[in-house]
C-alpha cells in the first residue's frame, strides 16, 4: 500500500467504477463470489460484550422491549497513526465502554480505561457515539450520546482526553438514540444533531408514571424532540433546534445527513419508529423546510430504524435506504430505498431490487464489498432472541388492534416474559453485481452466518489493505469483526480528506465525483450515518480492473472545486483543500 499526500494543486486524482463479474459456480453448483468474510474477533483481541440496561421494576412486563437498544460502534483514528480504532458503547449502569486501539499488526488493545473513556455509565447509559474534530485541531474528539446525560470528550492530541461537557454546553439529558455531525451552515465548524427516542420528562430508572410509550403504532409524535447544537467556533455549542425547525418529536432511532437535493447544503433525514419519517431540506444554513409528503416520503407510517446514502445508480442522485420491520404472517412493511427520479419525485425502488425484506432490520450500510465500483448493502437485524418456542408477535398484534387499550401506558402491554420477538435472524448482505437487476442475499455464502440480535454495522479498512471489513455491534452480546478476504485482483483508491478554512477540517460534507471508464459516481464524506455505527471516515472506492481514476472532482464544504486527472490505483491519497479562490459552479 502506498500513501501519498496531494495538497490541492497537484496532479489530478481519482475515481472509478469498472464493475467486473466476480461470481461463478463451484463444482457442487454453489455460487462463489470474489470475496468472503472470516470472523477474527478473538484473534484480533476484540473481546467486547455489550450489556443491557435495567429500568424501574414498574415496567417489568415489557422490560425486554425497553432494553432492546444501545449496542453501537464508532470508527475513528483517535491518535492519528493512520490505523482505524473502534469505540464500543455499553448500556448498563456501571458497565464500561471500550476503545480498541489498532496496533497496526492485526491486533487491538483496549485503552479506554487509561484514557478516561470507559467508566462513564453512571448518570446515564451510552447509546451512541461519534468521532468529530469540533475544534479543527487535527484530532477527533468523542461525543457519547446517552439515555441520561450525554458527554463530550476533547481529544488533547497528546494521547489524553478531557471531559468538557459542561463548558461546551452539550450535556443534553434525555434519550439519544443517534448522534451525527454536519456543518449545516458551512461556517467551518462541525455541528451536532441528536435523534431522540423517549421524551426527556421521563426517568426510566425512577418512573412517576407508566405512560411512557408511543401513543400510536403508525403516527406517534410524542417522542423526545431532536436537538441541533450549533458549533459557535469557540469551544461552545448553542441549541438552535426550534429556531431552525428541526426539533422533530417522532421516535427517532436513526438520523443521517447528506446533500440530497444537490444544492451544496447538507440536508437531514430522520428515520422514526412508529412513523412518519421526516426529511429536512437545508435552506442555505438559515433554516430547514420539511419535504412535502406527496414527494413520496414522510407519510410511510413504518418503523424506521436506519438511514444511509449512496449513488447506487451512478446518476448523481443519492439513494437512501431506510430499514423497517418485516415478519411474515404478522407485518410486511418492507425496507425502503428512496431515489429521486427525473421529475424530482422520490420513488421507493427497494422491492424491485429485492432489498426490501430483511427481517426486523436495524443498522444498514452501503459499501463496495469487492472493489467493483458498485455499492452492496449490509443489513443487520434481530429484535429479541429468547425462547425458541414462545413468541410475542401474537400478543403484540392483539395489543395493536384491540380498541380501548391505551398503548402509551406500559401497564396495558402483555407481559413479555421469556418470549422472543423476531429473534435469531440471519443477517443480509445484498450483493450488487452492477447488472442493474436484483441484489441477491449472499451473506451466508460469504461467511456471515451469526444470529445474534445486531444493531450497528461499520464498514472499515481495519488493516489498510484496500478492502472494507465489517464490524458488528450486537445487543447483549459479543461484538463481531469480519475480515474481508478478496479473491480478485480488483483495484481501489482511498481518500483521506482534510478541509481548510472556511471548510471544517474533517471535510464532512465534501462531495467527490469519481469518473472511471465513462462512469461517474458521487460519494460524500458523512458525519456518522447509519443506526448503531460510524464507519471509516476515509472514502473508499473500488475501480474494478481499471488502473487509474480518469478524473476526480472534489467539491469542498467551502464551495471550492478541485480536479485531478489520471490518478493511479491502489493507494491512500491524503488530500488537503487548497486555499484558492472559491469556484461557485454547482456539481
Amino acid at each position: 500500500m502506498r500513501v501519498r499526500k496531494l495538497t490541492c494543486g497537484l496532479l489530478t486524482l481519482l475515481l472509478a467504477s469498472a464493475a467486473v463479474g466476480c461470481q461463478g459456480l463451484s463444482g457442487e453448483g454453489k455460487k462463489e463470489y470474489g470475496f468472503s468474510f472470516r470472523e477474527i474477533s478473538e484473534e484480533a483481541g476484540i473481546t467486547f460484550v455489550h450489556e443491557k440496561a435495567q429500568f424501574d421494576r414498574k415496567v417489568d412486563n415489557i422490560m425486554p422491549w425497553l432494553v432492546s437498544t444501545g449496542a453501537g460502534v464508532a470508527v475513528g483514528d483517535y491518535n492519528g497513526d493512520g490505523w482505524m480504532d473502534l469505540y464500543f458503547v455499553n448500556s448498563r449502569k456501571g458497565s464500561k465502554n471500550a476503545l480498541f486501539q489498532n496496533n497496526g499488526d492485526g491486533t487491538f488493545t483496549d485503552v479506554a480505561d487509561q484514557l478516561g473513556l470507559a467508566d462513564i455509565n453512571h448518570d446515564g447509559i451510552s447509546e451512541t457515539a461519534v468521532w468529530f474534530d469540533f475544534d479543527n485541531s487535527g484530532y477527533p474528539s468523542l461525543f457519547v450520546g446517552a439515555w441520561g446525560r450525554s458527554k463530550l470528550f476533547k481529544n488533547n492530541g497528546d494521547g489524553t482526553f478531557t471531559d468538557i461537557t459542561d463548558q461546551a454546553g452539550v450535556g443534553y439529558k434525555g434519550y439519544v438514540s443517534k448522534a451525527i455531525t454536519l456543518d449545516y451552515n458551512r461556517d467551518g465548524y462541525l455541528d451536532l444533531y441528536l435523534g431522540n427516542y423517549f421524551h426527556e420528562r421521563n426517568d426510566l430508572w425512577n418512573l412517576t408514571t407508566t405512560k411512557i410509550m408511543h401513543d400510536d403504532f403508525e403516527r406517534a409524535r410524542n417522542g423526545g424532540p431532536n436537538v441541533l447544537y450549533r458549533n459557535n467556533g469557540d469551544g461552545t455549542f448553542t441549541d438552535v433546534s426550534k429556531e431552525l425547525n428541526v426539533d422533530d418529536t417522532g421516535w427517532t432511532l436513526a438520523t443521517g445527513s447528506a446533500d440530497i437535493n444537490n444544492d451544496g447544503w447538507p440536508d437531514i433525514y430522520n428515520a422514526n419508529d412508529f412513523g412518519p419519517d421526516v426529511l429536512y431540506l437545508n435552506q442555505e444554513g438559515k433554516g430547514f423546510t420539511t419535504v412535502v409528503q406527496h414527494a413520496g416520503i414522510g407519510d410511510d407510517t413504518f418503523k424506521g430504524m436506519n438511514v444511509d446514502f449512496a449513488d447506487l445508480f451512478h446518476d448523481g442522485n443519492l439513494a437512501f435506504y431506510i430499514s423497517n420491520v418485516s415478519k411474515r404472517r404478522y407485518i410486511l412493511e418492507g425496507n425502503q430505498l428512496w431515489h429521486q427520479d427525473a421529475n424530482g419525485t422520490f420513488v421507493d425502488r427497494a422491492e424491485k431490487l429485492g432489498i426490501n425484506i430483511a427481517g426486523f432490520s436495524w443498522g444498514a450500510k452501503f459499501f463496495d464489498a469487492d472493489n467493483s465500483g458498485n455499492f452492496s448493502l449490509m443489513v443487520t437485524n434481530g429484535f429479541i432472541s429468547a425462547s425458541k418456542e414462545r413468541d410475542y408477535w401474537f400478543d403484540l398484534g392483539t395489543l395493536a388492534t384491540t380498541p380501548g387499550d391505551v398503548i402509551e401506558d406500559a401497564r396495558n402491554w402483555p407481559t413479555f416474559g421469556d418470549k422472543s420477538l423476531s429473534g435469531y435472524e440471519q443477517k443480509h448482505l445484498f450483493y450488487n453485481d452492477g447488472s442493474g437487476g436484483t441484489f441477491p442475499d449472499i451473506a451466508q455464502d460469504v461467511g456471515i452466518t451469526f444470529l445474534e440480535d445486531s444493531r450497528g454495522v461499520a464498514a472499515v479498512d481495519l488493516f489498510n489493505r484496500g478492502v472494507l471489513d465489517l464490524v458488528f455491534a450486537n445487543q447483549g452480546g459479543a461484538a463481531r469483526v469480519y475480515r474481508n478476504e478478496p479473491k480478485t485482483g480488483n483495484n481501489w483508491i482511498k481518500l483521506k480528506l482534510e478541509g481548510t478554512t472556511p471548510s471544517n477540517r474533517d471535510a464532512v460534507g465534501t462531495r467527490v465525483i469519481f469518473e472511471v471508464n465513462g462512469i461517474r459516481t458521487i460519494m460524500e464524506r458523512d458525519g456518522g450515518n447509519s443506526h448503531g455505527a460510524q464507519s471509516d471516515p476515509r472514502l473508499h472506492f473500488g475501480l474494478g480492473t481499471a488502473e487509474k481514476v480518469d478524473k476526480l472532482t472534489i467539491r469542498w464544504p467551502s464551495g471550492r472545486v478541485e480536479e485531478f486527472h489520471n490518478v493511479p490505483a491502489n493507494q491512500v491519497l491524503e488530500l488537503k483543500e487548497k486555499a484558492a479562490p472559491i469556484t461557485t459552479s454547482k456539481q
